[in-house]
This record gives C-alpha cells, structure tokens and sequence, in this order.
C-alpha cells in the first residue's frame, strides 16, 4: 500500500524473498533479529481494572483455602473426566 508521503522501496516492503532469507537465518541470527524487532518503543503500563484491593484479598483468601484444605481442587485427570462427562450429556440430548 503506497501513500503520499512514504516512498516504498525494495528495501523497505516485506517481500516473499526476503521471508525465505530470514528463514534461514541461523538460530543465532534469527534470536538476534527477534531481539532488535522487540527493541521498540516502551508498551505503557495498563491500569488496573477494578478494585485492586479486592483481588489482593481474593487471591489471598483462595490461596489460604487451597493450602488449609477448605476448598476442593481437582487433578487434571479429574477435570478431564468430568469434561467428558458434560460433552456426553450434551450429546445425548
């Protein structure tokens, strides 16, 4: 796509022939290109969302209940079976 005031040359599009090269780039090549293609402008911080202090204590009172044995937690296992449990039922119907 070319605009007024940006002149697109060879050099500057991202071109079948230049995918290929980078392709095969050596593994130490293709880390350093990821390295200067992340060196960009800083990402700003995002506020949080909500109540901070609200989740602060959520967390905590969950992680509390895990590690003190008030709150049930499932093996993968189980959550797996029980997925399938669900997908059979809704199957059937």
């Amino acid at each position: 796509m070319s605009s007024a005031t940006t002149t697109e040359t060879p050099e500057t599009e991202l071109t079948p022939e230049l995918i290929e090269r980078v392709m095969r780039l050596s593994p130490e090549s293709q880390a350093r290109l990821r390295e200067l293609l992340g060196e960009g402008p800083p990402v700003p911080e995002l506020e949080p969302v909500g109540d901070w202090a609200y989740w602060k204590a959520e967390i905590k009172r969950r992680i509390d209940a895990v590690e003190n044995g008030t709150m049930k937690t499932y093996s993968l296992q189980e959550t797996m079976e029980y997925l399938r449990q669900v997908a059979a039922e809704g199957e059937s119907k």
